[in-house]
């Protein structure tokens, strides 16, 4: 989701099945790209990824991502025109009322109260992705006040921050990309508030760590690892976002597997894609029936 391009100067485009995407956008960052855009085809067919380089791209590397067995082509590299990408960027944003908090960037004036003030910079969460607004009005609807929050996968402090805002009494972010996590510490500062953050993974936690509420706004192939961990550290609730309403079905067997059952679901669609969002329990604690709703969005 770390999308936007640090002054780019060469431009790499590669056509490819869909089903390709994930596996050539992490080869890509791996080889240094400074921001990557996706334009897809029909559903199910091909997309294209334009990778962006602010310096001379790895030639041989990226060669060496084609693939006439898969389908993968990749074009040569191709200058930029000269842009002001940082002003792009920001004319997108502009304050969001998510549930019954504003989200705004600092550089736009505030539109009302309570609000989080959020940067995204090189992390992920800003309001602007179906899956942080699903995860966050989940998580507004589900605190109780006092509650210990612990945010995996914290990205830019989002979550985390607005589970502070809105009444818990103490809140953790961990997210494996120490990069992300200074963009959480800044938007910390920015906000005042009280927030532990971690650069580390779940295994840096005691294994029985209690935490009343646990949101994981992941992609389905990074939360389902980690699902047991997650589900043992919640005592009461566990807030799950990231995967797409076809994959409904692997998480629905790995959470019986836990005895976890689903109370909540919500949904949106953005880019032609529904977006997931859902509330487990273990299965005593709650009711097994589940809620619906859904939305339309364009990014």
């Amino acid at each position: 989701m770390r999308t936007r391009p640090r002054d780019p100067s060469w431009l790499v485009r590669i056509e490819a099945p869909e089903r390709e995407l994930e596996r050539l956008s992490a080869e890509l960052w791996s080889l240094g790209t400074a921001g990557v855009e996706e334009t897809a085809a029909a559903p199910g067919e091909w997309v294209e990824l334009r990778a962006y380089f602010a310096g001379d791209p790895p030639g041989a590397e990226l060669r060496a991502l084609a693939d006439a067995a898969r389908g993968v082509r990749v074009h040569a590299p191709a200058p930029v025109a000269e842009r002001d990408w940082e002003r792009e960027w920001r004319a997108g944003l502009a304050p969001r009322r998510i549930g019954g908090l504003w989200v705004r960037p600092s550089f736009c004036a505030s539109a009302g109260a309570p609000e989080l003030v959020i940067d995204p910079q090189q992390a992920f969460g800003s309001g602007e992705h179906a899956t942080t607004r699903l995860s966050l009005e989940l998580l507004q609807d589900e605190l109780a006040p006092g509650d210990r929050v612990l945010d995996l996968g914290t990205g830019s402090g989002i979550l985390a921050l607005g589970a502070v805002v809105c009444g818990a009494g103490a809140a953790l972010g961990i997210d494996a990309d120490p990069v992300a996590v200074a963009n959480a510490a800044e938007n910390r500062a920015r906000s005042g508030r009280p927030l532990a953050l971690a650069a580390a993974t779940l295994d840096a936690l005691a294994p029985s760590a209690p935490f009343d509420l646990v949101v994981a706004n992941l992609l389905l192939h990074e939360l389902l690892p980690c699902l047991p961990r997650l589900a043992r550290h919640a005592r009461r609730v566990l807030i799950v976002s990231g995967f797409l309403a076809g994959e409904r079905g692997a998480l629905d067997r790995a959470s019986r597997e836990l005895g976890l059952r689903c109370s909540r679901e919500s949904s949106e669609i953005q880019s032609d894609d529904r977006w997931c969002a859902r509330v487990l329990a273990h299965g005593a604690a709650r009711s097994a029936a589940s809620s619906a709703s859904s939305a339309s969005s364009a990014e």
